[in-house]
This record gives structure tokens, C-alpha cells and sequence, in this order.
């Protein structure tokens, strides 16, 4: 209990008998709930770990190949993160920050904490004061030197957080008022005997911050009052929970997911866990929220880790976004035969696709086409209908 309260209490109390109501809010400072921190949290959660399960597959000379550049981005970027951490830790910073850099240290990849970037109109922007961890990079870098992945020129959980602060203050009062509707509520009564004497602030502190305390918090309590207080319980039909306070929480709750998603264009049922139609809801997902972010790393990896000659020639990086998605093989059992049949895919391609082995033997290598595919000009004889 501040020194201030208590003053302000003597002089609200003045000389003689004096009636003070006193709420849990007198008792204790609850903390406000910020809801929309615990959103954006879950939405950058959710992007970076479907982000962290992408293949980011290489190809030279337009034939998919596995070397240095795709353990490193696939399984090892550096000697303290595996792929996985990695790339949740690239998003969430690309996202938290609206960009991130990262830094190639010999057959290493860094994400630096903190970057100053200095600009430039027809010339290589520079970067320096690079830190990661307690280490800061004396090294000045150039554009080409590094990789730096920007979403925009507006930081979108700057705005995020300015619109959702209305939806959390509206959610706080409506916190408020539920406890206060099923809050114990008393009368305190402190006449001048109490109020005059020498211990007054000694003996208020202690019921305040101690034996109050106490007595809301048991479950079965006598409350220990000295001479000059009296202490009146007052709970009746205005003390039960309502269930209006409890719907208004679940609504603007539900605003604030809505506003998130809509912000990093998730599907704002995916956000909130719901499960119906989710085949349509993780397409959507996947097209107009993951897809972009990973287009933009996979552009920016080809143009520093390739260049331009050597895209044109067919090597280059692809980030495959199909791994995301679980896949059961009795589901897709009919597309896996129709894909085969009309030679989109090889059976090892398809089992890899499947999450299985490719069987390298030569009949799993080839492209298989069934005579339902035929080019029509090449059938044997007219075309009629009924037997022959």
C-alpha cells in the first residue's frame, strides 16, 4: 500500500465515522491482458513453422542436384542451428521486424541480430554495426555481400498493434467488469477512534496488504479487526457472474485473431484452430500467405547465391511449399495412379513427393503413359462407337 493511498485515504476519511467501499481493486493491481501480442504471436508461430518444413530444393543445369547449397539450407545452416530453427528464426524475425539479414560467414549461415543500413539511389546499399549475439561484425558489407529479405516499406506489426489497441482496451473492461461482477464487495467502517490514532497508517497497511489479503483468498476465514473498524460483507444477487461479460470476452477476442489474420493473410478460421473445411482453408493458406514470403527468399537466394548467368543456364533454387501439408497415402492413392498414368510424374518423383524413398530402378525413373492419352491423330483406325 503506497504512501500516497494512505494520504489519500486520511483526508477522504477526515475526523468521525465514515463509510469506505472497498473491491478486489483495492486490494491488488491486476495486470492488463495484451491479447493482441498473444495473437501475433500465434500467427508468426504458425508461419514460421510451416515455413521451417519447406524443401528448398537446388538444380543445376535445369536437373535437381543435392550439394553444399542444399545441405546448407536444408539441414545445416550453421554450427548452432539445424534448418528447422533456423528458418523459424529468419520468419519470425522478417515478420516481428518487417526485415531480416542474414549473413554469409564461409560455409555459415548468420542472422544478425541488429543491422544499420545506409542507402543509396543507383548504388549498393551497406550495412554495418552488425551484431549477433555479443559479437559486432567490424566489417562493413555490400548489398551483394549478404542476404536481406524485406516484406515492405511499412512495418505491418507497428499498424497491427496501433488498430488492435482499441479491441484490448475494449477487452480489458470487459475483464474487468466479469470479475467485478462476481468480486466480493464489503463495507469498511473506521470511526475517529481508529482514525486518530498514532498507529492509524501501521494498522490500515497491515489490513490492507495482510489480513484482506488473506481473508478474499481462503476459502473458509475469520478476519482479526482492531478497535475503530468494522468490516460489513455485502454480496447478493449483484455479485453472479454474468454471461454477457463472458460472450463480450469471446467476441472481441475473436476480433483481435480476425484482425491478425487478416493482417498476415491467414485464414482467420486456421488462426483460431477450427478444423471445418480445412482442406479449402490450408489451400488458401498456402497461396496467399506462405507462397509470397517464400517467392520473395527464393528470388533473393537465386539473385546473390546465382547470379544471372547462371540462372539463365538452368541453376537455381526452388523453395517447394508441397511439403507443408501432411499427405496420406489412402487418400491419394487414386491422384498418385491418374499422375502416373498420364506421365506428369515418374513413381519416384511421387514417392518422394509421398514422404517415401525414391526406388532408383529404372521402370520407377520413366514417364509411363496409358493409351486413354493418346494424341487422337495417332490412334489405329477411325474412331467409332460400338463394337467392331
Amino acid at each position: 500500500m503506497s504512501n500516497s493511498f494512505i494520504n489519500w485515504m486520511k483526508s477522504f476519511l477526515g475526523v468521525g465515522q465514515t463509510t469506505v467501499n472497498m473491491t478486489a481493486t483495492a486490494i491488488s493491481t491486476e495486470q492488463q491482458l495484451a491479447i493482441e501480442i498473444f495473437a501475433i504471436h500465434t500467427a508468426i508461430n504458425l508461419i514460421a513453422s510451416s515455413i521451417s518444413k519447406c524443401e528448398f530444393k537446388t538444380y543445376a543445369k535445369g536437373v535437381e542436384v543435392k550439394g553444399e547449397t542444399y545441405y546448407q539450407w536444408n539441414i545445416q545452416p550453421n554450427l548452432n542451428q539445424n534448418s528447422s530453427q533456423f528458418l523459424q528464426e529468419l520468419i519470425t524475425k522478417l515478420l516481428f521486424n518487417n526485415e531480416v539479414l542474414v549473413l554469409p560467414i564461409g560455409d555459415q549461415l548468420i542472422i544478425a541480430d541488429s543491422f544499420f543500413q545506409e542507402e543509396f539511389a543507383i548504388k549498393e546499399n551497406i550495412f554495418s554495426n552488425i551484431t549477433k549475439g555479443t559479437l559486432t561484425f567490424q566489417k562493413v558489407y555490400n548489398m551483394s555481400d549478404v542476404y536481406y529479405y524485406k516484406l515492405g516499406n511499412t512495418d505491418i506489426r507497428a499498424l497491427l498493434s496501433a488498430l488492435v489497441a482499441g479491441y484490448n482496451k475494449l477487452l480489458n473492461m470487459s475483464i474487468n467488469k466479469y470479475k467485478r461482477s462476481g468480486g466480493r464487495k464489503g463495507i469498511l467502517d473506521i470511526d475517529s477512534t481508529a482514525s486518530n490514532d498514532k498507529k492509524f497508517q501501521e494498522k490500515l497497511d497491515t489490513l490492507m496488504n495482510q489480513r484482506f489479503k488473506r481473508y478474499f483468498e481462503a476459502e473458509n476465514a475469520v478476519l482479526p479487526l482492531d478497535k475503530g473498524f468494522k468490516y460489513d460483507e455485502k454480496n447478493g444477487e449483484g455479485s453472479k457472474k454474468s454471461t454477457s461479460e463472458i460472450a463480450d470476452i469471446a467476441i472481441i477476442t475473436k476480433e483481435i485473431f480476425e484482425r491478425v489474420a487478416q493482417a498476415f493473410k491467414i485464414p482467420p478460421a486456421l488462426l483460431r484452430g477450427d478444423i471445418a473445411d480445412i482442406g479449402a482453408t490450408t489451400g488458401n493458406y498456402l497461396t496467399f500467405c506462405v507462397d509470397p514470403l517464400v517467392d520473395m527468399i527464393g528470388e533473393e537466394n537465386n539473385r546473390k547465391s546465382y547470379g544471372k548467368a547462371a540462372f539463365l543456364a538452368g541453376n537455381y533454387m526452388k523453395v517447394d511449399t508441397t511439403t507443408i501439408q501432411h499427405i496420406s497415402l489412402f487418400n491419394i492413392s487414386e491422384s498418385f495412379d491418374k499422375l502416373v498414368a498420364s506421365g506428369g510424374y515418374s513413381i519416384d518423383e511421387l514417392r518422394v513427393k509421398a514422404g517415401d524413398v525414391a526406388l532408383n530402378m529404372d521402370f520407377s525413373k520413366k514417364h509411363w503413359m496409358t493409351k486413354n492419352y493418346q494424341d487422337i491423330e495417332n490412334l489405329e483406325g477411325p474412331v467409332k462407337g460400338g463394337e467392331i
